[in-house]
């Protein structure tokens, strides 16, 4: 088991960086050649931001970082001692309208965007192994979730497409959402993934899916420019004071002796996965490809109170790195470009909120930062130098072939019976059940309060046990939150428990959860029947699943994957979560039973996680063997019927200002950590998502009359904001435009040298049946002085 990287200090130092004292002491082992950056200031600023140090010694080394495999055996055949490898990599702009829309993740209908803080990108890496002829592609995006109507439309692309037909489809094509909270919602064809954010958005759908199919593209066509073979370096390090245990009492349920296989060296339970696992992408040349990393905590730092678009910490995190890098974002077919993937795991209780105990929400300073921006940089920075540590110092080549496996399954009706899943539970008496058995999807109560990142209408802990009148009051809290608008056949007419039978819909087996709204058959508004995957690279195992799994239940999975997997050589197991599509929760038996708001959104009732385990060994045993995947049920799509109401372009310019003319110009003179604001006469952003483009610009002069770009809406330091007139009070559309303005706002950055800038606002307007008209908008030029602090960026 690979243990912590070297700390930040000895990464500088290989970087061949004077960053003033670091001691004289020499890494453990050495840390040989160092891998180059692009921007080498830049990474030793990352490596020695004040960030780092926020929340310093809320947690110590652990004694173990993960589940560890029995005795590891070796693959079989020609792969066995593969570690040459083919790989692509490729990103593209996902990002939907930032107008009047709402967050997929928030579900809070008064929320309402009206603005950028960050685009949203889907980026594509392609894999593979030329001595068995296969090949696996992993996509990870800044969305909230992985809807199975976002799956469907890119497969659909793939088989349509000769040059990807061939190669990709639904058994080894992968789907991971980083879940930001901040992207625009309605993608879904399940009606209640779309119902807090009125109705369907097809818009929306539509460029998460084409952006998808075009990063897959590039990293396509990157694999097949480069015929040469190359390791894949397996780099694993711990990554402390970055995320927290969220649900605690739930967590506290699970067995003692469970929780002590986990603790710190300062004798303290670690109930939070601290294990950073990345994959380093490098050909031989020194070429950089990318990095794909899986480290565990929610991106709910942006909240719902907040009104621009973003892709949160895990977004800032890989925007951050391409800039070390210098990525290209227009970088043409086939050329390399490096790409970074800040995946999810298993954050289903992990939280970033490292303060949220002793200030809780709203308090804008509970994730270490002045406000939530702040501290989204101040996670994504952890993240980042971390990333960049295991990159620069190298890791280990993944040896074995590339392999996949995936099916559905009916989550709602299974049994378990594998013997070997039976025997590795260890419930108390009160929770067990002669019978193991899922259960038609139902939401609890608790489901409704939320989270301690963003509580809701009710309280966490509501379960059978408790008063009757407690549960009804909790469901007409709901009722009124809502405004009386929940369609009757989702909530029961009250909160049920104890439930023996009724017709059509037997809820019998959800235990301890109440019954408040079933989300199965036959109303069937989320699925039932979810997908399953496992990828194989070489000795790492990717298991993709829909849920957001807890920490302990993510530990009993790696368990129960590695008694099949160790012995054909396997050592590492990410569990996946948000991949393929979205089911909400996974917990333990023993975390379900209290009810917290995970349990609560735990669907299939309290033997979901057997049966998880139980489905993901039948699946597993399919790969160590060789064989086909088990044969399942197909997945069924829906035809979303609650629609957005439709967008109608209508524009107008100002009383006294056309498209493109100045409303509020920049100051004459500003200095490094300023905000500078520059306003224009504009259009409804619906018109132009700008995708792969900008609406906004920093630019400096250089020379006598070029302007070249420093900062664009991708970079978290530029915002663009969109200022109707008239501001609608919901997420839609919901009357004639009118005139509206639109303003880019930059917090200069500290380490900005002095010279000359400008901002530059581009856009689009229409009003029917007049055609578009598009518009630009150009500053003042304005002299940005006083000295640059090197490293505030």
């Amino acid at each position: 088991m690979s243990r912590p990287a070297p700390a930040p200090c000895f990464v500088v130092i290989a970087l061949t960086l004077s960053l003033g004292a670091c001691g004289d002491s020499a890494p453990p082992g050495g840390l040989g050649s160092a891998r180059s950056v692009a921007d080498v200031e830049r990474a030793a600023c990352t490596l020695s931001s004040p960030y780092l140090q926020v929340g310093a010694g809320i947690d110590a080394p652990g004694r173990r970082l993960a589940v560890e495999p029995g005795n590891v055996g070796r693959a079989g055949g020609a792969c066995a001692d593969n570690r040459a490898f083919r790989f692509g990599s490729g990103l593209y702009d996902i990002t939907g309208p930032v107008a009047n829309t709402s967050g997929m993740g928030w579900e809070d209908p008064t929320q309402v965007f009206r603005g950028l803080y960050t685009r949203q990108y889907a980026r594509a890496f392609a894999i593979a192994s030329p001595c068995n002829g296969k090949r696996v592609l992993f996509v990870s995006t800044d969305t909230g979730q992985m809807f199975g109507a976002v799956r469907l439309g890119v497969l659909d692309q793939i088989a349509a497409d000769p040059a990807l037909a061939p190669h990709y489809g639904p058994d080894n094509l992968m789907l991971s959402a980083t879940h930001t909270h901040q992207g625009p919602a309605g993608y879904s064809h399940y009606e209640a993934f779309n119902f807090l954010h009125f109705g369907f958005d097809p818009l929306v759908l539509d460029t998460i899916v084409d952006g998808i199919v075009g990063a897959i593209r590039l990293a396509h066509a990157n694999l097949e420019a480069h015929p040469q073979t190359a390791p894949i370096e397996l780099a694993i390090g711990e990554l402390l004071n970055t995320n927290i245990n969220r649900s605690r009492i739930a967590f506290e349920q699970n067995p003692e002796a469970e929780r002590l296989e986990f603790t710190d060296t300062r004798g303290e339970i670690v109930d939070t996965n601290k294990r950073f696992v990345q994959l380093n992408l490098v050909r031989e040349n020194g070429s950089g490809v990318g990095v794909i990393n899986w480290f565990g905590v929610h991106p709910t730092i942006l909240g719902p109170e907040l009104d621009l678009v973003g892709a949160d910490h895990k977004g800032e995190a890989s925007l951050g790195f391409e800039r070390i890098m210098r990525t290209d974002y227009d970088a043409e077919p086939g050329a390399d470009n490096f790409v970074a993937a800040f995946a999810q795991t298993d954050e289903g209780d992990a939280s970033p909120n490292l303060f949220i105990l002793e200030r809780p929400h709203p308090d804008p300073t509970r994730g270490g930062g002045a406000d939530p921006y702040e501290s989204s940089s101040i996670a994504a920075a952890k993240q980042l130098a971390k990333s960049l540590e295991l990159y620069t110092q190298g890791g280990t080549p993944l040896r074995g072939p590339v392999d996949y496996r995936l099916m559905h399954v009916q989550m709602d009706a299974i049994e378990v019976t594998d013997p070997a899943v039976l025997a590795s539970l260890a419930h108390p008496p009160e929770l067990d059940a002669a019978i193991k058995r899922t259960c038609l999807g139902v939401l609890g109560p608790s489901f409704a309060a939320g989270a301690e990142d963003g509580p809701g209408f009710t309280v966490e802990g509501l379960n059978c046990g408790d008063d009757p009148a407690l549960l009804d009051a909790a469901q007409a809290d709901i009722v009124d939150a809502l405004g009386g608008h929940i369609p009757g056949e989702l909530l029961s007419q009250a909160v049920f428990c104890n439930i023996d039978a009724l017709p059509l819909l037997d809820l019998s087996c959800h235990a301890e959860k109440p019954i408040l709204i079933p989300v199965g058959p036959p109303a069937s508004v989320e699925p039932n029947i979810v997908p399953f995957q496992i990828l194989r690279i070489g000795n790492l195992a990717i298991l993709g699943v829909p849920w957001e799994v807890t920490t302990m239940a993510a530990r009993r999975l790696q368990k129960t994957l590695f008694e099949v997997l160790a012995p054909v050589g396997i050592d590492t197991i990410v569990v996946a979560g948000l991949v393929n599509e979205f089911a909400h929760y996974l917990t333990t038996r023993e975390e379900y039973a209290v009810q917290q708001y995970e349990g609560a959104s735990t669907l299939y009732g309290p033997w979901t996680l057997a049966a998880v385990q139980q489905e993901s060994r039948r699946l597993a045993q399919t790969l160590a063997a060789g064989t086909p995947a088990p044969e399942g049920p197909a997945y069924v799509d829906r035809v979303p019927l609650l629609r957005r109401p439709p967008y109608v372009p209508s524009d107008l310019p100002g009383a006294t200002a056309d498209f493109g003319d100045v409303i509020t110009d920049v100051p004459a003179t500003a200095a490094p950590g300023e905000v500078v604001r520059f306003e224009i006469q504009g259009g409804h952003p619906r018109n132009d998502l700008k995708l792969q483009s900008s609406y906004v610009y920093a630019e400096r002069l250089v020379g006598a009359d070029e302007w070249q770009v420093v900062a664009q809406d991708r970079d978290p330091e530029l915002r663009f904001v969109w200022k109707p007139l008239i501001p609608s009070p919901l997420p839609i559309d919901t009357a004639p435009i009118g005139p509206s303005t639109v303003e880019a706002v930059w917090t200069i950055p500290r380490n900005t040298e002095p010279g000359t800038y400008r901002l530059r606002i581009q856009g689009r307007a229409q009003t029917l049946p007049l055609p578009a008209q598009d518009y630009e908008g150009i500053s003042s030029p304005f002299v940005v002085t006083g000295a640059a602090d090197r490293c505030h960026i």
